[in-house]
C-alpha cells in the first residue's frame, strides 16, 4: 500500500467528524470487500478455496454478506449459495472423521484453518493504518498532529489497539507519543461527557421535542466511543 494513499485516507476520515475516524475507516473498507466479494470473489477459486477452509465468515460477517446479496433484484445469492454448499460439504466430512475418533474438545469438531477472511482483511489494513499513525506521530508531522487534536480522537478499542502497536514498533519513543494520544482522547472524553450531561437535562419538561431531538445522537455517539463500531474485534483474534 502507498503510503500517500495511506495518509490521504487517514486525512479524508479524520475531516467525517465521527467519534473514531478508525472505526469510519474501517466501515468504509468492509463495504469494499463485501462489494468485491459478491461481485468477483465469490466465483473466484482461490479465494472460495480459502473461505471453505475458514468453514465460513464469522457470524457479523456471513449476515452482512447475506444482506447484501439478498437486496432485491441482486444475483449475488447464487454465488454465495455455491459457496455455502462446499462449506456445508466440508463440515459434512469433518463430522464424519470424528465419528469413530474420541472428541476431547468440542471446538475441534469444526477445523478451521484460517480465521474469517473478513476479519483478517480488515485486522491487516487496520495494522496498517495504526503503524501509519504511529509513525506520523514519531516524525513530528505538524500537520498531521494539528488534524488529529482537532478530531474527536478515538473508540476506546482502537485507542487500546494503536498503544499496542505502538508499543512494539517503537517502545522507545511509547512514552511521549502515549501521553499525546491520551490527551486527545481525554480532551474527546470530557467533550462528549458535556454533551451527556446536555442530554440528560434536556429530558426535563420544560424543553420541546425539537430541543431534545437536536442533541438525541449524543446516546449513540457515546456507544461508539466506548464500544467502537458495530462488529468490531479490535486487539481481539477472530475464530477463536
Amino acid at each position: 500500500m502507498s503510503v500517500d494513499i495511506a495518509y490521504l485516507r487517514i486525512k479524508r476520515m479524520i475531516g467525517c467528524d465521527e467519534e473514531c475516524f478508525l472505526c469510519a475507516l474501517e466501515d468504509e473498507l468492509e463495504s469494499k470487500y463485501m462489494d468485491t466479494y459478491l461481485s468477483e470473489l465469490v466465483m473466484d477459486g482461490s479465494s472460495r478455496e480459502k473461505i471453505i477452509k475458514s468453514r465460513g465468515f464469522c457470524n457479523n460477517h456471513f449476515y452482512k454478506i447475506l444482506i447484501a446479496a439478498s437486496k432485491p433484484g441482486s444475483p449475488d445469492g447464487h454465488g454465495v449459495a455455491l459457496v455455502n454448499e462446499s462449506i456445508v460439504e466440508k463440515l459434512i466430512q469433518d463430522l464424519r472423521k470424528q465419528k469413530s475418533r474420541r472428541l476431547d474438545d468440542p471446538h475441534k469438531l469444526f477445523p478451521a484453518e484460517n480465521k474469517c477472511p473478513a476479519c483478517a482483511h480488515l485486522d491487516e489494513f487496520a495494522r496498517t493504518y495504526a503503524k501509519k499513525i504511529v509513525e506520523l506521530l514519531s516524525s513530528d508531522n505538524e500537520e498531521f498532529l494539528k488534524l488529529l487534536k482537532e478530531s474527536k480522537g478515538f473508540c476506546i478499542p482502537h485507542l487500546i489497539k494503536l498503544l499496542d502497536v505502538l508499543r512494539e514498533v517503537m517502545p522507545n519513543q511509547s512514552q511521549q507519543i502515549t501521553k499525546t494520544l491520551m490527551d486527545i482522547e481525554e480532551r474527546s472524553l470530557q467533550r462528549l461527557n458535556s454533551e451527556l450531561a446536555e442530554y440528560v437535562r434536556r429530558q426535563s419538561y420544560e424543553f420541546s421535542e425539537k430541543e431534545r431531538a437536536a442533541i438525541a445522537d449524543v446516546v449513540l455517539r457515546s456507544v461508539e466511543k466506548i464500544a467502537g463500531r458495530r462488529g468490531i474485534k479490535a486487539g481481539v483474534e477472530q475464530n477463536e
